[in-house]
């Protein structure tokens, strides 16, 4: 039996993370372009030491995780998530804290946080990327003052076609979470809704952070409330404070609250049925 998540589609787990890990190639390519031979090292070094950590804790553990391959959607997301001006020894510490959370809460299938983000969010202290309002650039093309995955839009838009046409960007999350972003900077002040929709790092919270197959929600109610809720929450805080760091806080605040939240309600329906009995 393949480790989890369970995703009903008729693809094993190491597949779809294959396939999800191709879905970020354009923005990888389009990194080393913009930011050149540094933005390759902190790729590599990413993956490297996502597969190195996953290599030692399933020797430590007996698990057998690395042939699942989510080692390359962690330390291709552990490096795009850092701007090109982070030391390198940055990209390899969040891939290893990203992968070493992950094993420590429960490993693929019970995680509660997107492991990756995790992992940025622990550098956020050392690395804060500028607020979102102090921004200046061509967000649909070369936008180069934020993380390397964020630098064009167009390219990340074509990695979520191919997840698309692979069956596995849920637009339950997709949608809601872009139409949120979108009318939560309707309403702040000097805020571009237009600006903020072509920004990568809206693209890369709805189509790869909050499309996670292992901490998006199950259910169709949740997945639209966990769409909408991330959405808003990552405008707001990219905003006024953190940028890409603040979609990253955004999706570990949404994971956090709706996984307690399946969580309360599949016992509350448990309570409900042992009365009934």
């Amino acid at each position: 039996m393949n480790t989890a998540p369970y995703i009903h589609c008729g693809q094993s787990t190491a597949l779809q993370m294959l396939d999800a890990a191709i879905a970020l190639l354009p923005a990888a390519a389009g990194a080393v372009w913009f930011f050149g031979l540094r933005a390759a090292a902190m790729i590599l070094l990413a993956v490297a030491a996502a597969a190195g950590t996953q290599f030692l804790w399933d020797r430590f553990t007996g698990r057998q995780e690395l042939r699942t391959l989510t080692i390359l959607v962690t330390g291709l997301l552990s490096a795009l998530l850092l701007p090109a001006r982070a030391a390198l020894w940055a990209a390899p510490l969040g891939a290893f804290l990203a992968v070493s959370v992950k094993v420590l809460t429960g490993g693929i299938g019970q995680n509660w946080w997107n492991p990756a983000a995790l992992g940025r969010a622990a550098l956020l202290p050392l690395l804060c990327p500028l607020a979102l309002k102090d921004c200046q650039g061509t967000f649909l093309m070369a936008y180069l003052d934020g993380a390397m995955g964020e630098a064009s839009t167009l390219l990340l838009l074509v990695g979520a076609a191919y997840l698309a046409m692979r069956h596995l960007l849920p637009w339950a999350v997709a949608l809601p979470y872009l139409c949120a972003s979108f009318l939560t900077a309707a309403v702040l002040p000097h805020c571009d809704p237009l600006a903020v929709l072509c920004w990568g790092g809206t693209i890369l919270g709805a189509c790869f952070l909050s499309a996670d197959p292992v901490t998006t929600p199950m259910g169709l109610t949740f997945r639209v409330l966990y769409g909408v809720f991330t959405g808003a929450v990552a405008t707001v805080f990219s905003f006024y404070g953190w940028g890409m760091g603040g979609v990253v806080v955004a999706t570990l605040a949404a994971n956090t609250a709706f996984r307690a939240a399946e969580t309360i309600t599949a016992r509350l329906q448990n309570t409900a049925e042992l009365e009934q009995v």
